[in-house]
């Protein structure tokens, strides 16, 4: 068995101890002691970016809520046109520091991409302030009822769904990460006049754990 290694612990501003571990090939982000994410299965915050943009043409503005371990951002630059820009919006300074150096390598030049660009802050300000966006695709919590920071409710709630609405572009499309299904987020999402479906993703091709995307449409 290798060795679990810890790279690096921080306390973010809320006083919670976010660390960075690897063992082998494979590194892992806890916070409070809790697995957050790892890079063993990533295949949910692909299919997070593959759904949302991949039919989208032009010079789309797509907005990445959480930069995590870089996924998302990855799949999503894979798929989209040369004119398109991505903002990438996360939340712990530290995990920006963490892609540039420790896990310089696990995504290429995803960073350095010229469509790309890397915001410090909440993608609940970037969002209303720097819209309007033809995708926005949110991986900054385990889902509509679940929530490692409390502030991250305000995204699921029918308030804040209005308020990522006139954030999009019209045919603008918004997609959540979620730990699980949810039908009463469909729901809501509905109510808010959203075309909303969920799909349940493998984290693995194939296999490993479900979880959900959340895709809803204007």
């Amino acid at each position: 068995m290798k060795a679990f290694e810890t790279l690096d612990r921080v306390t973010t501003p809320d006083g919670r101890e976010l660390t960075l571990h690897r063992r082998g090939r494979d590194y892992f982000v806890y916070l409070d002691g809790d697995e957050l994410m790892s890079s063993r299965a990533p295949g949910t915050e692909k299919a997070l970016a593959e759904i949302t943009c991949r039919d989208l043409g032009g010079r789309p503005r797509v907005l990445v809520g959480g930069l995590g371990l870089g996924f998302t951002l990855r799949a999503a630059l894979d798929v989209l046109p040369p004119g398109a820009k991505v903002v990438v919006a996360e939340v712990f300074a530290t995990v920006i520091k963490w892609n540039r150096t420790y896990l310089a390598d696990l995504q290429g030049d995803a960073l350095t991409d010229r469509r790309t660009t890397i915001t410090h802050g909440d993608v609940w300000d970037l969002a209303r302030k720097e819209g309007p966006w033809d995708a926005i695709l949110l991986d900054v919590d385990n889902g509509p009822a679940a929530w490692c920071l409390e502030s991250n409710g305000r995204l699921y709630s029918q308030a804040g769904l209005l308020q990522i609405q006139a954030a999009l572009a019209p045919g603008g499309v918004v997609a959540f990460w979620s730990a699980d299904s949810d039908a009463r987020f469909v729901k809501t999402l509905h109510k808010c006049g959203f075309d909303a479906r969920s799909q349940a993703v493998r984290a693995r091709a194939g296999r490993g754990a479900r979880n959900t995307i959340f895709v809803a449409r204007l």
